[in-house]
């Protein structure tokens, strides 16, 4: 018998050009959990966390940051993470079955190439400023936020992580397991010296930093949607390091206790310092509260804890990238790739590093476009196919595939992706604050992402399967056979 060709798994895992086998998947659930927790424990975990601390007191901040991340963050899960840790497709490739292929693209440049660009500025940022208050504490140096200390800082991170995604995901994997359990010790100290300092009765009490409306429910409401807007900032990314996991099983589960359990860990340690200190910016409440060695530790670790996160994201977006993009990008090599889309955010950096400051706001819109996608996701996979997906037709040649669509767009999916959108901002203006009076009872990002799903859910059975769009099995019908990969190519279950 004919052996087969060994398979170059860091490759498959860098390129995604087919899905993964079980054997050629390399995280386990430790592995994945360390992945994920490294992602979610960044400053911008602290941000999130003072975010919340402006429009309400700790009690209710803390309510806010548990249900709001638990929501976004299983909204995410469900639509990316479940399909492509059983399949192990690359996510956005995945997409062409509800968006078409040219759709899928469209979803690519508006939930990555626009946002992971501006993801990539931030984190650098935050990076920056950690090193300027790491250089305050060891010197005399005045901090400056949007210094050249800070500037430099930033572009070294993105060319750091640039460095490391242009390795692998092995290099990737190591970065995490050292960095994650690292991270959550020095959170863990963190609250224990806050708690250290004052009662936990008294920090239950202290009240909103900067509560922006007399009406205590919208606060509370503002702040929970700025959390579920943490737990659905994810979806562009984990679907991608779903990919990589063994099982369903270990592409669920680590997202609860990586992304949930450390950003909620993360938060709680940002809203309870920023309330106790009176300033949101972790850069700056970070040097109070342990003194100067703490202090040195600490913003060292969570400056690079913003690198991990950079380097998870980044990854994600390149191997998107690769599936999407046509041939001569597909052929040009993984490295010039890496150190191409890490132009862009380096350029934002120096140009304009007032993102930083924008941090919640910029935050809150992406959950406008992602709490959409999650809806259309869900309604498509979990109740319009019933998870079970042909293989075949996500990988045929566009002209040949019934994904094609109209033109490669699914009008369908495009209609609700926009209907979610538009709900979002008539309910909850991310800029300006501004609000209905249902957005104190029902949030902004369920009533889009739930009207996503309905809209794609209802026209798509009152007219795919008429024009012959998707694949879609009739009402009533038998379960459409989905299709698994072997080392000898395509075959049926």
């Amino acid at each position: 018998m004919a052996t087969s060709k060994p398979v170059d798994i860091s490759l498959e895992a860098e390129r995604g050009d087919t899905p993964l086998l079980p054997t050629e998947r390399m995280w386990g659930f430790w592995e994945f959990t360390y992945a994920n927790s490294a992602l979610a424990i960044a400053t911008w975990a602290f941000l999130i966390g003072g975010a919340t601390a402006l429009f309400v007191g700790v009690t209710e901040g803390i309510a806010a940051i548990v249900i709001g991340n638990i929501l976004g963050v299983l909204l995410a899960t469900f639509a990316t993470c479940v399909p492509c840790g059983k399949y192990g497709t690359e996510q956005f490739t995945f997409l062409r079955s509800m968006f078409g292929s040219n759709g899928s693209r469209l979803v690519y440049v508006l939930a990555v190439v626009f946002l992971t660009m501006g993801w990539l500025a931030v984190l650098g940022l935050m990076f920056g400023r950690s090193i300027d208050g790491l250089t305050g504490l060891l010197s005399e140096h005045q901090t400056e936020p949007t210094g050249l200390l800070v500037l430099l800082s930033g572009f070294f991170a993105i060319i750091l992580a640039g460095f490391v995604v242009a390795r692998g995901p092995t290099s990737i994997k190591v970065f995490n397991t050292i960095v994650a359990p690292a991270l959550v010790l020095i959170m863990g100290a963190m609250l224990y010296l806050i708690l250290s300092e004052r009662s936990v009765a008294e920090l239950l009490a202290l009240p909103a930093l900067d509560a922006p409306f007399a009406d205590k429910r919208v606060n509370f409401m503002i702040a929970v949607e700025v959390n579920m807007a943490a737990g659905l900032s994810w979806w562009p990314y984990i679907g991608n390091l779903a990919r990589l996991s063994k099982n369903q099983r270990s592409a669920f589960w680590p997202n609860i206790i990586g992304i949930f359990g450390a950003a909620v860990l993360g938060e709680v340690v940002g809203l309870l310092a920023s309330a106790a200190l009176g300033d949101s910016d972790p850069t700056i409440w970070m040097t109070h509260i342990g003194g100067l060695a703490f202090g040195v530790i600490a913003l060292g670790f969570v400056a690079f804890a913003n690198v991990t996160s950079m380097i998870n994201i980044l990854y994600t977006s390149i191997v998107g990238l690769r599936q999407l993009a046509g041939q001569k990008l597909r052929e040009m090599r993984w490295e010039l790739l890496v150190a191409l889309f890490c132009v862009a955010p380096a350029i934002i950096v120096f140009v304009a590093p007032g993102i930083y400051d924008g941090f919640f706001i910029f935050l809150v819109w992406t959950s406008a476009l992602n709490s959409a996608l999650a809806g259309i996701g869900i309604a498509d996979y979990y109740f319009l196919r019933r998870q079970r997906m042909n293989l075949r037709h996500i990988y045929a040649p566009e002209e040949q595939s019934p994904y094609r669509y109209w033109k490669g767009f699914n009008p369908i999916a495009l209609l609700a992706l926009v209907v979610g959108v538009g709900v979002y901002v008539l309910l909850f203006n991310p800029q300006t604050l501004a609000n209905t009076s249902l957005f104190s009872f029902i949030s902004a990002s369920l009533p889009s992402c739930l009207l996503a799903g309905v809209v794609h859910y209802g026209l798509t059975r009152a007219f795919a399967a008429r024009l012959g769009w998707g694949a879609y099995a009739p009402r009533g019908s038998v379960k459409p056979t989905s299709l698994n990969l072997n080392t000898q190519g395509l075959s049926n279950d």
